[in-house]
């Protein structure tokens, strides 16, 4: 058996699988959870030697797993974007990895914004910034430790240090870089934009960026001994994972989109060409094969919302799962699946996390709330309209970007819910492909990795060889008109929301003001 070999080094977990080359069943995996440092609050930092030992585990577990007669055609390794992971002139690590998640840069970005260079940020790399991009978090180094900054020679991604592990080799690829942010329309970097940052000693300290599927190196006598891997095994440049997900999920050619529903909500759609609408919101990542992808994720939606209602309001719903007498499937495919659509009169506005509402428009002082609420209100009305704000969310996401979406694939954790696949499918009003994949972004890598040895002639072909179709959501016509009607008080409800979210933070603000 011939296989290929796909690594997620993820912020929380870290996945390697072991897929056949000809059918895509895949038959041997192993997960860690990402080691992370606890260093102070609001900050991300991962001890760099750590985790490549904790891929490194996975990496032995799975190929412990497989036959001895198996041939590893190729590795590709996807990530995490951002963050900023630095090498020394010894090719050491040059300190703690910064994640994308932390936020001590937000002042950088503060600033950014008051001198109005928000907008042209936006429109050379098409990226709306976070405080964990490279760029911020150098800017941030470069004025609280400078010292720090004296000790590197490199800067890439999180994948790039897991194949430098692999190969020695120092690259990047054309989609991690798109999140630097680059220059998105050329798709490369842009000394411009690293002036206007204020930044440009960063630039010279960045990898070039090669293609995705291109064979960087190969696995060497060293990391052979500690991966288990063949040594000489070929190592590709691999994906970011927003774009390995698509690719996982079978969303590559052009209007092909992709929802996942995992802790945040992702609504991404591959184009031939860069869309930056709407303007200042979302991401906008560089795709194999001249493709780009728009990205539109309302962080505070997807199964946060689950998480919080078993956590908070759920609380009977909660135990009786950790006592084993139910499952969060049983759950929502019962007594919630009872509930009519429209929640019997409740709406939920899906912005628990503390960043605001993400997409399709940024709003950093807006917060989730249920309306609609009466005494004969129960916990699993709540829950229902907690499934139906967030599809509410998903087609307010895709009407806001001026793409033509003919086909929709879901995945993540809440994709398998049947309910929620049915609610989606019944408030976007089209039908909703769910492809029989667990672990998307290791699959999509793997794409990349079987095209940059030729076993695939393209994309197209590694996707449909890996990538099994699963099933089809079909919506229920006799749901729309009532949906039509959610979806309109959803959008009169969240624009009416943004003065009174406005009071609140001002009212907060002014209690936490000494006297």
């Amino acid at each position: 058996m011939k296989v290929l070999i796909g690594v997620d080094k993820g912020t929380s977990a870290t996945k390697t699988v072991a897929i056949d080359a000809e059918n895509g069943r895949v038959v041997a995996s192993a997960a860690r959870r990402t080691p992370t440092l606890d260093t102070a609050p609001g900050r991300h930092e991962e001890d760099m030697d750590t985790t490549w030992s904790c891929v490194a585990e996975t990496l032995r577990e799975s190929l412990g797993a497989l036959a001895a007669d198996t041939e590893v055609l190729a590795v590709g390794v996807c990530g995490h974007m951002g963050g900023l992971w630095c090498l020394d002139a010894d090719g050491r690590p040059a300190g703690p990895a910064i994640g994308w998640t932390d936020s001590r840069a937000v002042g950088i970005l503060e600033e950014w914004e008051s001198q109005g260079l928000g907008p042209t940020i936006f429109d050379v790399g098409g990226n709306a910034m976070i405080a964990g991009m490279p760029s911020v978090l150098y800017a941030w180094m470069a004025r609280h430790e400078p010292e720090f900054l004296d000790r590197v020679t490199s800067v890439f991604m999180a994948k790039d240090f897991v194949n430098y592990r692999l190969t020695g080799r120092i690259t990047t690829d054309e989609s991690d870089l798109s999140f630097v942010p680059c220059d998105i329309r050329r798709r490369e970097l842009s000394p411009e934009l690293f002036e206007l940052m204020g930044i440009p000693g960063l630039l010279p300290l960045l990898p070039r960026a090669v293609r995705s599927e291109t064979v960087i190196g190969h696995v060497t006598a060293d990391a052979a001994a500690q991966t288990g891997l063949p040594e000489g095994t070929p190592v590709v440049a691999g994906l970011g994972d927003s774009v390995a997900n698509a690719l996982g999920a079978g969303a590559y050619g052009a209007g092909q989109a992709v929802t996942v529903i995992g802790t945040s909500f992702m609504n991404a759609v591959s184009t031939s060409e860069p869309v930056l609408e709407p303007v200042g919101v979302g991401f906008t990542y560089l795709m194999p094969e001249n493709r780009w992808q728009r990205v539109l994720s309302n962080t505070g939606g997807g199964t946060l919302g689950i998480d919080w209602y078993l956590r908070s309001l759920g609380s009977s719903d909660g135990d009786a799962i950790k006592a084993g007498e139910t499952t969060l499937a049983e759950l929502v495919e019962g007594p919630v699946s009872a509930v009519p659509p429209l929640s019997n009169g409740v709406t939920f506005l899906p912005y628990l996390g503390t960043a605001g509402a993400t997409a399709p428009f940024v709003d950093p002082f807006a917060r989730a709330s249920f309306t609609g609420l009466t005494e004969a209100t129960t916990r699993h009305d709540l829950l229902r309209a907690v499934l139906e704000g967030v599809a509410y969310s998903m087609r307010e996401c895709y009407a806001a970007m001026p793409v033509d979406v003919h086909e929709i694939r879901m995945t993540g954790g809440g994709a398998r819910s049947e309910l929620w696949r049915q609610i989606c499918a019944d408030v976007m009003g089209q039908e909703l492909a769910v492809p029989q994949v667990d672990e998307s972004g290791a699959v999509g890598v793997a794409v990349a990795a079987g095209v940059g040895v030729g076993h695939f002639r393209d994309y197209a072909e590694g996707v449909a060889r890996l990538v099994a179709d699963g099933s089809v959501q079909t919506p229920e016509p006799s749901r729309a008109p009532d949906y039509d009607r959610g979806y309109a008080a959803y959008r009169r409800l969240r624009s009416t929301f943004s003065e009174l979210w406005r009071a609140r933070a001002a009212f907060l603000d002014s209690e936490r003001t000494p006297e």
